[in-house]
């Protein structure tokens, strides 16, 4: 069995952000929670130093990659 980081009745969450409209949203870190409202609070907790006008999460077991690196395309 491979190693996880997180316990079973907690999810990991990527968050994404952006200072301006026109910039892209770009991932600033990633948090642990046991639902998507403490991952929401936490967030804001952990990465809101900056001036963000924007700021989401997505559950990290939603994203659905493509190709890696080192991965076959």
């Amino acid at each position: 069995m491979g190693y996880t980081r997180v316990h079973a009745e907690v999810h990991e969450y990527d968050v994404f952000a952006r200072k301006t409209r026109v910039e892209p949203l770009h991932q600033v870190g990633s948090v642990v929670a046991p639902d998507d409202d403490l991952a929401m609070a936490y967030a804001r907790a952990t990465y809101d130093e900056e001036r963000w006008v924007e700021m989401m999460i997505v559950p990290k077991a939603a994203i659905i990659s493509l190709w890696a690196p080192g991965g076959d395309s």
